[in-house]
Parts: structure tokens; C-alpha cells; sequence
């Protein structure tokens, strides 16, 4: 049944990857398929589904250019970084906005060897420039060490302007969100840092949900059964909150100057804080993105070269 399925579903993304409609019969299996992935605990089989079943890349809109490909040297500078985290998708979206080539390292969430090797702790992003024996960390020291660097190509980005609205609309609405974001981020296993079980445990262990606060959260007071469950209740809920988010993202359209960049003066630092936080919003299923969001999302992401997470909602 198993060898069955595959084959199928082999046939089915053939079919569409060469422009095909899939037959109704296909169509149903890979819907089934895809219900049976979002069921909130994943099994250990999510790390053989991941291949199957990542980010795709919105079409490049023909009004998205890039520069010339920048090479600096080899080996290329390496970005170790978690998928959904946002500090993470800061660093990412320079070397993409500049085209800069490089290599994407995704470490797996309970990972501690590896970045504390590197800068002495467990942390992300670390960007490491091998033909100049550099490392470093945190997210807008990174993108500002690429945007200035000369021998990268001139610097792309106006500076940050201290949006308060947008700021404000995030402090209102984290709890709203996180309830939403957190327990989709590992409900399948297929982000890469999530593709084992320890690495979704070392976030659900870390990361509350609210109205747990971090100290409390990490205590004794819980044990991983009570963790997940309380993501679990959180999933739950999501036709309840799904109307607050898409009131909230409501709100949030008027404050997008263009699908180009968010503030007046063009594509600079307001961008890469505020695509890196709503990158995340598109990872639940029925969230209505108001139009100009959703281009501006469509937008940045061709921009930085980083997929949104539409294909692989739940």
C-alpha cells in the first residue's frame, strides 16, 4: 500500500511539474496525504517526508530585479541558520536582496555543538566568511557587515526609520500570533530543524505558549506530555482565532507604503525586520492576507530569495 501511494504521488508531482492537471483520483490522494502530515504530533517519519514537501518559491514577478551574481572567493560564506526564525530570515534576506552566493547551513533545533563551536553558545544566525577566518552573529550586525562591504557590491539598503506603528502592531498581536505560529512550526516536521523529534522538542520546551511565560514554562512545573498538549490546545483553537488574525492583518494594510518596501524611502532596514516577521504569518492555513500584504510578502520574497510558506500551510 505504502509502495503504491509513493508511486502515485510520484506521478502526481510529474504531472504537475510538467504542467499537467493531475487526474481527479491523484488529486484526492495528495489532498488525503497532506491532511495525514498536519495532524499536530508528528511521527518519527516526518524527516523522510520533508524532501517531499518544502517551501516553493512564489513566481519571480517580472518587476523583481537583482544584481549581477556576486562571488567572493571559495568555499562561499556560510549562513547557519533555524528556517522559521525571524532574526534568521534577516541575515538571509541580504545575501539575497544582493545576490551574493553563499551556503545555507539549517542546523536541527536542539543542535548545541555546532554554534557553540562557532561563537560559544547556542544562537542563530551565525554567518561564517571562511577566506577571511570570520564569524559572527546577531542578525542586523550581520546585515550590516553585507550591505557595507564594498567587495560585495554597493550597499542596497536605506537606513531604518523606527517605524512605531509597526512595532506597535506587533507588540499588540504577538500572543495572537505565537498561539497560531508556534504550534504549526513543528506540527509536521518539515522544516528541517523540526525533522527529528529532539529538534521539535528543544523548541516546544523553550518557546511557551501563551499565557505561559518563558521562566515558568521551562520549569518543572511541566513535563513534555503538558507542553504539547498546551500546543495542542492551541491548534484547537485556531477557528477562534483565526477571525482576530485576520482582523489584525486588516490593520495592518495601511501601513505598507508599496508592495516594493514598507517605509517611503525605499527598500532599507524597515524591510528586513518587518518581511522577516511576516514571512511567518503564511505558514496558517486561512489567514487572509489583505492585497497589499500578500504582494508585498509575494514581493520580498522573490527579492531576498526566500519561499513563503503558502505551499505547506496548515
Amino acid at each position: 500500500m505504502a509502495r503504491s501511494l509513493a508511486i502515485i504521488l510520484c506521478l502526481a508531482s510529474l504531472a504537475i511539474a510538467h504542467g499537467f492537471v493531475a487526474p481527479t483520483a491523484l488529486r484526492s490522494v495528495v489532498s488525503a496525504r497532506s491532511a495525514i502530515e498536519r495532524i499536530p504530533h508528528a511521527s518519527a517519519s516526518a524527516a523522510r517526508r520533508a524532501s517531499s514537501a518544502v517551501p516553493r518559491m512564489t513566481l519571480t514577478p517580472s518587476s523583481v530585479s537583482h544584481p549581477d551574481p556576486v562571488i567572493v572567493g571559495s568555499p562561499l560564506p556560510i549562513l547557519y541558520v533555524y528556517d522559521h526564525c525571524p532574526f534568521c530570515v534577516r541575515a538571509r534576506a541580504i545575501f539575497g536582496i544582493k545576490n551574493i552566493k553563499h551556503e545555507v547551513r539549517f542546523m536541527a533545533n536542539d543542535d548545541i555543538e555546532t554554534p557553540t563551536k562557532l561563537v560559544g553558545k547556542k544562537i542563530a544566525p551565525i554567518l561564517e566568511i571562511p577566506t577571511k577566518s570570520e564569524v559572527m552573529m546577531e542578525s542586523l550586525d550581520i546585515v550590516k557587515r553585507i550591505d557595507e562591504d564594498a567587495s560585495m557590491g554597493p550597499s542596497v539598503l536605506a537606513p531604518g526609520t523606527d517605524r512605531s506603528d509597526l512595532k506597535a502592531w506587533q507588540k499588540k498581536h504577538q500572543d495572537l500570533f505565537r498561539s497560531l505560529q508556534r504550534p504549526r512550526y513543528v506540527s509536521s516536521g518539515l522544516l528541517p530543524e523540526f525533522a527529528l523529534k529532539a529538534g521539535r522538542d528543544a523548541f516546544v520546551k523553550n518557546h511557551p505558549v501563551p499565557p505561559f511565560e518563558k521562566p515558568d514554562w521551562k520549569s518543572d512545573n511541566y513535563d513534555m506530555a503538558t507542553r504539547y498538549a498546551k500546543y495542542n490546545e492551541c491548534m484547537g483553537k485556531s477557528a477562534e482565532l483565526l477571525p482576530q488574525a485576520n482582523a489584525a492583518c486588516e490593520e495592518l494594510e495601511g501601513m505598507i507604503f508599496s508592495a516594493k518596501h514598507c517605509s517611503e524611502g525605499g527598500l532599507g532596514y524597515d524591510d528586513i525586520e518587518l518581511f522577516a516577521r511576516l514571512r511567518s504569518l503564511t505558514i496558517i492555513k486561512g489567514l487572509n492576507l489583505g492585497a497589499k500584504t500578500k504582494g508585498y510578502l509575494e514581493y520580498m520574497s522573490a527579492k531576498t530569495d526566500i519561499p513563503l510558506y503558502d505551499q505547506m500551510a496548515v
